[in-house]
């Protein structure tokens, strides 16, 4: 399956990192996500019953991560994939996740992807 509906960018602050130090204070983190599902029907119809509701993924990602803490960005990359494949009628995902950079400092980060069995 090709089609997908993509958030990217999506800033959150989370508390993440390998110390408590870190997680102290939430830190700004970018996330991508990339539902690949069917968007014929909805394409055809132009019924948003047919899709995912973008408002209302964007709102469970935003929620998800700001609610938690972890410790690896791995963790909080599964941790959306598992969401996304549980909430959404996708069949496959995939979540990038990087720490915020205001420098010229390289970004770094993890992506993923999950489908369906």
């Amino acid at each position: 399956m090709n089609d997908r509906i993509f958030l990217e960018g999506v800033r959150v602050r989370c508390k993440i990192g390998i110390t408590a130090r870190e997680r102290l204070e939430p830190q700004e983190v970018l996330i991508d996500v990339s539902l690949y599902l069917d968007l014929a029907r909805a394409g055809a119809t132009d019924d948003l019953e047919e899709t995912v509701n973008y408002r209302t993924a964007l709102d469970h990602i935003s929620q998800f991560a700001s609610s938690r803490e972890f410790v690896l960005l791995e963790g909080l990359a599964e941790g959306l994939a598992t969401l996304v494949m549980g909430t959404f009628a996708t069949e496959r995902v995939r979540v990038r996740v990087r720490k915020a950079k205001y420098s010229l400092e390289p970004s770094i980060g993890v992506e993923i992807e999950r489908e369906r069995p």
